[in-house]
């Protein structure tokens, strides 16, 4: 059975979230109205539980992964001195290895697709609270990329439900008439994949084992990028 791990934290943000959305709480007329606010960034994923796994052939995964995210979230509410929009999230990441495979060095893959709330706030709203739930998937690989093509064997994969909490702050669109620019953003992921292990592969050359450890949550996420609206 798929189970979601979901931290107590996320769940007060997204309730205070929603009591936030109440029209009871009205709005003021003259306040600056939001359009849809979009982003590209670059990822840097840390993973404390990946670092700590102990693969059968030795070695480790590096602390610092890469990869590229997007989103893309529109106004739906209108609050008092803030904003609530909805939107969508993806991203991809991974992160190398000196964990030697059969052909090559072990390399593991993320993809996040999910939908989240911004809670936008202060004068220029330029700064949100954010919280998100979404479809994540891991894999761990020996990926050999020659001139001819590319060749890889999958040791392991699993996907479950992920939430995450975060903040952004949209540095560019802080500026004086300007909508657009630098942002910075921090997530922390909540996700538990069970145990890693070599799920087809030869025992006579092991690369993860039979229990190379738990991987799950939190997985820390520093974006760098452009945002604009």
């Amino acid at each position: 059975m798929t189970q979601l791990f979901f931290p107590r934290g996320a769940i007060i943000l997204s309730l205070a979230i929603l009591l936030l959305s109440s029209p009871a709480l009205g709005h003021e007329e003259d306040q600056p109205v939001l359009g849809a606010r979009w982003d590209v960034s670059l990822d840097m994923p840390v993973w404390p539980a990946l670092v700590d796994l102990q693969p059968a052939a030795g070695g480790s995964f590096d602390d610092l992964g890469a990869g590229i995210g997007a989103s893309l979230h529109w106004p739906v509410r209108q609050l008092t001195s803030s904003d609530l929009l909805l939107g969508f999230d993806i991203n991809i990441a991974a992160t190398d290895s000196n964990v030697r495979g059969a052909y090559a060095t072990l390399l593991a893959r993320q993809l996040y697709l999910g939908t989240s709330l911004k809670w936008m706030f202060g004068e220029k709203r330029n700064r949100s609270l954010d919280a998100g739930i979404g479809y994540h998937e891991i894999d761990m690989a020996q990926v050999d990329s020659e001139w001819y093509g590319t060749w890889e064997y999958e040791h392991w994969s699993a996907s479950k439900p992920s939430a995450f909490i975060g903040a952004t702050w949209d540095i560019g669109a802080g500026r004086p008439h300007e909508k657009s620019g630098l942002f910075i953003g921090f997530r922390a992921h909540f996700v538990d994949f069970g145990r890693v292990y070599d799920e087809d592969f030869a025992p006579s050359r092991p690369a993860l084992g039979t229990h190379a450890g738990p991987l799950n949550g939190p997985l820390y996420v520093l974006r760098i990028g452009y945002s604009a609206r």
